[in-house]
């Protein structure tokens, strides 16, 4: 007895160990399921980083269009100060002429008034009688009488004249039909002047804007620079955010290795659980026996103890008794020897299990070595296929799992004998779902398993489609782990995942027999959860009733019946006679387990009768849950006061449940708790009968099949098989595509840029044609002023002719002096003669400088007439169009030809890489802000320096200084600058 009782305390030590490392496994799988919680808080992170990142872009987008806004209306400001600029010049141009001309007059008229202040002093002089013998007195006579011989030439020439202007006169009033066209040319004039006047007052407001624009330029470069600043500072954010987002793919990437490793150590530390469950169940067994075999012998020591009593009062049988004796310690010590056997069986299992450990860690490493070594058709094709039959295999285990942890945290079965809650119900028919759920994985691995390659790869492309549904088992399982298990919502999710997977067995599983041992074991399981589920519903309805009787608020109406006979005892007998029913379906379970992990099935013809026996399980279940549906709302009214609890109410339910369900052909007479009692019998017989057909080994068939994925081996070597030929052609015609993608990809940009160039024809004719328009206008204009010009030249003809006439009779006069003074008294007079000359030809000359300043100004006059024409027709026109931008040049097939200076001269693009891409934006940053505090008002000092050396006229400057020149610079810098950032956005946009 002290050594049995000492090998049970080291039996008991043992099992202490193995509690103990089963606890340590189950902390370890607490860690690995930790690493996989924090997979959500890194997706979570990871979102809020991508959502920062896209506001990040919308603010800079936003602040991108503020300044290309900014840009543009500063292009606008400056070219209105252009233009206000050279309104300024041409006014400032005007302004000098009219200068000239009045100084031009002052002159004339200062030569008046000296001419008539030599007048009144020489009319002023002394007296006349005193010099009248003076030489003087004597050359004024002579002076007079010419005078007198001029005038009376002067009265013939006036009456001549007088005579031309009658003519002329007559000519005039010939002329005076065409008056009413001068007028109306007249009054044409008055209004293009009045026009002028208008847009002399305009310009001189746009003058005072453009003083306005200055100012307001200045704050534009002030907000631009601001801009410029945030932009750059939003650059850097977005490289902090680039930075932060590499950092979360890598730690992705990390997290995905990781939860790919804790995924397979999962898998390790499941299948060593269920080893170490297996373990404990044959501990458990091996338990029993030891518990059995003391029990016997405890009864053996107390047969002994009786004996010994006999001994003494009989010892004429001692020697009989020491026999008896004897062959009892023979039997003791048969025992000692099989306790020290099962001690070696549990140490070598254990040693087994280390090995088994060492071995999955071995395999865990060379697939991690081999993986890289595969081939890519298998990547390619088998991947998914592979993936989905693992996929169904971890399924099945994972509900397995629950199953399993659900039923032992409620205590089920043995829960059952006891008092049952509505939960413990759910939880019934939870298990129930679970078990079918785990039983259809398991028929899908099983197909895969056995089936042909073509089917193996077809099944395979369903993997990303049904992968996402191992999460909210997984979502369940850590729900477990935290004993925060919501039962509803796991039914829930089994339900529709079921509903998935049936759709998915008609679809691609139908018509395979491979999954024959897994159909049958699903009728068994369903057999099983059927009667616990039966039993929870009869217990409920009994714990429900007895519950009722105990308050005391309850009115009670038992119409003369004994409710222990007539309801408790009968359900508590239906109870007793499902315990039965259960052993059947345990031991049938354990059968059809053990075969289906030796790739064995039961024979075709037994599946009717398994069926069969689950079908009378589910009508049991029929009637429990309906018998429990029925009795609930009875319960709740007389519990709630609204009526009293009636025994007679009662009964009729039971009997109208039973005769809807397990009952449908009760005979008259026959009470219904037997007929019930008789559909449990039939059920209990029904497995008996199936049980030992079950347990002969004739009824046990092979189920055989090549795996697929080892007929795929041979296809797989034989397409890895090198052709060099084949490999060359292969080259050969992946360049010809990639060429003849290029010549498309030319042809294409080819086709856009001449799309574009057309549509630049097309507006360069149209505005051809405003232009021509425009420009017959001004030939009209110019044919008009060349009618002037004639008419100012007829008359600089006729001032001419007028002025040889003058020049004529002057050296006729001079002729005719000379020779008086040849007849006279030749005294010397040098001094007198050339005086008189000297003042007539001075006077024609004042005459014919007046003349010709006179042409000089009305030519001057016309060319600034014209000009004013030509800047109204000008201005008239429509604006310019805007330039174009140009097609972005292939990368395979650079252009030679270009349509800007810039172009030629662009650096090739360099690698796209963050680091260059990152000093690109800053050089070009620090060129927009260069050009932006650049001055932008156009030099004029050259201009004006050269019309003030010229005195007002005309001047000439080389192209590039002048003011048109500088603006078109400044557009091309400006449109060269955003060729560059729209380029810097594009590479920014293909990283």
């Amino acid at each position: 007895m002290q050594e049995l009782r000492a090998k049970i305390r080291v039996l008991e030590a043992k099992r202490a160990d193995d509690s103990r490392h089963v606890q340590e496994l189950e902390t370890r799988l607490s860690e690995a399921e930790s690493f996989v919680a924090l997979r959500p808080k890194l997706q979570a992170k990871l979102m809020s980083q991508q959502t920062e990142l896209a506001a990040a872009k919308r603010e800079l987008a936003d602040a991108q269009q503020l300044a290309q806004l900014s840009e543009t209306r500063l292009l606008d400001a400056q070219e209105q100060l252009e233009m206000a600029m050279l309104d300024k010049e041409v006014a400032e141009e005007r302004s000098e002429l009219a200068e000239t001309e009045l100084e031009e007059l002052k002159e004339k008229f200062a030569v008046l008034e000296v001419e008539t202040k030599v007048l009144r002093e020489g009319g002023e002089e002394g007296d006349p009688d005193a010099g009248k013998t003076s030489l003087a007195y004597i050359q004024l006579e002579k002076q007079n009488e010419r005078l007198k011989e001029a005038l009376i030439k002067l009265r013939d020439m006036t009456q001549e004249t007088e005579q031309d202007q009658r003519r002329r006169i007559t000519e005039m009033e010939k002329d005076i039909i065409g008056l009413d066209d001068l007028q109306s040319q007249y009054e044409s004039t008055l209004i293009k002047l009045s026009n002028a006047e208008v847009q002399i007052e305009d310009l001189k407001l746009q003058l005072d804007d453009a003083l306005g624009a200055e100012e307001m330029l200045v704050q534009l470069t002030e907000r631009n620079l601001v801009l410029g600043e945030k932009i750059e500072e939003m650059r850097i954010t977005i490289e902090d955010l680039e930075a932060l987002k590499e950092l979360s793919d890598e730690l992705e990437e990390n997290h995905i290795e990781t939860e790919k490793q804790l995924n397979e150590d999962l898998n390790q530390k499941d299948a060593q659980i269920h080893q170490h469950v297996q373990r404990v169940e044959a501990l458990e067994d091996t338990c029993q026996d030891l518990e059995n075999t003391i029990t016997k012998f405890r009864d053996l020591v107390l047969q002994l103890q009786h004996e010994l009593d006999d001994l003494r009062t009989q010892t004429q049988t001692a020697q009989t008794e020491s026999a008896t004796a004897a062959s009892q310690t023979a039997a003791m010590m048969s025992l000692n020897l099989k306790l020290q056997s099962s001690a070696l069986k549990n140490q070598a299992k254990n040693i087994d299990l280390e090995i088994r450990g060492l071995e999955t860690r071995e395999t865990k490493e060379l697939l991690g070595i081999v993986q890289p070594y595969l081939p890519e058709l298998y990547v390619e094709s088998d991947t998914d296929a592979t993936n989905c039959y693992m996929f169904f295999q971890r399924l099945a285990h994972k509900a397995d799992l629950i199953n399993n942890v659900v039923a032992q945290a409620h205590g089920l079965p043995d829960s059952l004998n006891g008092s049952v809650s509505e939960t413990l119900v759910g939880v019934c028919e939870m298990r129930a779902r679970i078990s079918g759920l785990s039983t259809l994985c398991k028929r899908f691995a099983a197909v895969l398993r056995r089936c042909d390659v073509e089917s193996f790869l077809t099944i395979g492309r369903i993997f990303p489609e049904i992968a996402p549904m191992e999460k909210r088992i997984d979502m369940h399982i850590n729900l477990l782990r935290k004993d925060e298990f919501r039962e509803m919502e796991c039914v829930s999710d089994i339900i529709k995942i079921q509903a998935q997977f049936d759709h998915l067995a008609e679809t691609y599983f139908d018509g395979f027999d491979h999954d024959l041992g897994e159909r049958e074991l699903g009728y068994v399981l369903s057999f099983d959860h059927d009667l616990d589920m039966f039993a929870a519903s009869i217990g409920l309805a009994k714990t429900s009733v007895e519950s009722i009787l105990k308050e005391e608020e309850v009115v009670l109406d038992m119409g003369g019946y004994d409710i222990e006979t007539e309801l408790f005892a009968p359900l508590q007998t239906l109870l007793d006679n499902s315990k039965s029913a259960k052993s059947v379906s345990k031991k049938l379970t354990k059968r059809m387990d053990d075969l289906t992990e030796d790739s064995s099935a039961l024979k075709v013809h037994l599946v009717p009768e398994m069926k069969s026996l689950s079908d009378l399980a589910a009508e049991l279940v029929n009637f429990g849950i309906s018998l429990a549906q029925q009795i609930m709302p009875h319960l709740s009214a007389a519990r709630s006061g609204k009526s009293s609890f009636q025994l007679t109410t009662l009964l009729p339910i039971v009997k109208q449940t039973a005769s809807a369900t397990v009952a449908k052909n009760i005979k008259p007479g026959e009470s219904v708790w037997d007929a019930i009692g008789t559909s449990i019998a039939t059920v209990v017989q029904e497995g008996s009968k199936l049980l030992p057909l079950a347990l002969e080994d004739e009824n046990v068939q092979k189920i055989s099949g090549t795996a697929p994925w080892i007929n795929r081996v041979a296809e797989i070597k034989a397409s890895l098989a090198v052709n060099v030929e084949a490999e060359r052609k292969v080259a050969q015609l992946n360049d010809e595509m990639q060429g003849l993608f290029r010549t498309l990809k030319t042809r294409d940009q080819s086709i856009q840029e001449t799309s574009v160039k057309i549509e630049l024809m097309e507006r360069r004719l149209e505005a051809a044609r405003r232009q021509t328009d425009t420009i017959a206008n001004l030939e009209n204009e110019i044919t008009k002023a060349k009618r002037q010009e004639r008419a100012y030249e007829e008359a600089m003809e006729q001032l001419q002719a007028d002025l040889d006439a003058l020049e004529q009779d002057n050296a006729k006069l001079k002729t005719l002096a000379a020779g008086q003074e040849r007849q006279g008294i030749r005294q010397p007079e040098p001094e007198i003669i050339p005086i008189e000359g000297s003042l007539e030809t001075s006077h024609l000359l004042e005459q014919i400088d007046a003349l010709r300043g006179t042409v000089r100004f009305l030519r001057t006059e016309n060319s600034y007439l014209k000009g004013q024409d030509l800047l109204r027709e000008i201005e008239s026109l429509p604006p310019l169009l805007g330039p174009l931008s140009r097609m972005p040049t292939p990368p395979l097939d650079p252009s030679g030809l270009s349509d800007s200076d810039d172009s030629d001269t662009e650096a090739p693009l360099p690698s796209l890489t963050l680091r260059s891409l990152t000093t690109e934006t800053k050089q070009l940053y620090r060129d927009v802000i260069r050009f932006s505090s650049s001055p932008r008002v156009v030099d004029l000092s050259t201009l004006n320096s050269k019309r003030a050396e010229a005195k007002g006229g005309k001047v000439w400057l080389p192209k590039k200084q002048t003011p048109a020149h500088q603006v078109w610079e400044r557009k091309m810098e400006a449109e060269r600058l955003s060729r560059r950032v729209q380029g810097l956005r594009d590479r920014a946009n293909l990283i």
